[in-house]
């Protein structure tokens, strides 16, 4: 039942970020309570937990800062961060190769996406990242 829930709401951020662009913070926060109370308080789960919540989300931050100094232009939006953060302290932190697969996994979604779109010639300029942000939280957290 806990893991349904989590997919509806992570639905519904997915579906309001290709439709709007942005992901709410109520949402997020949402999400953020529930994986809190799952993990039922114990110490050494939560620590876990937070040391995923800042690895998942660190390379991803570097990117944002980064590429937004050298393209003058925003690249990810801060909420694709948060949302990382998120799904980061869900996952929590088991080894590196679980990150690795997680970003492989949604940058090779998101560049399908994107020469599916250069193909067919879309007048969209911006790609909504937390789609692909998802379906590798998925593929980790279902398997």
């Amino acid at each position: 039942m806990d893991r349904i829930l989590i997919i509806i709401i992570l639905s519904i951020i997915m579906w309001i970020d290709i439709k709007k662009l942005y992901i709410p913070n109520f949402l997020n926060l949402l999400l953020l309570i529930i994986a809190i109370y799952l993990k039922k308080f114990d110490y050494e789960i939560i620590e876990n937990s937070i040391i995923g919540m800042g690895i998942y989300t660190l390379p991803l931050l570097f990117l944002y800062g980064y590429l937004s100094d050298i393209l003058n232009k925003e690249v990810f939006g801060f909420g694709d961060i948060k949302l990382l953060m998120t799904l980061g302290y869900i996952l929590g932190y088991s080894n590196f190769f679980d990150i690795y697969l997680f970003y492989i996994i949604s940058f090779i979604s998101a560049s399908f996406m994107g020469i599916i779109l250069l193909i067919r010639k879309t007048k969209r300029k911006e790609i909504p990242f937390s789609p692909f942000l998802i379906i590798g939280f998925l593929f980790l957290w279902l398997r």
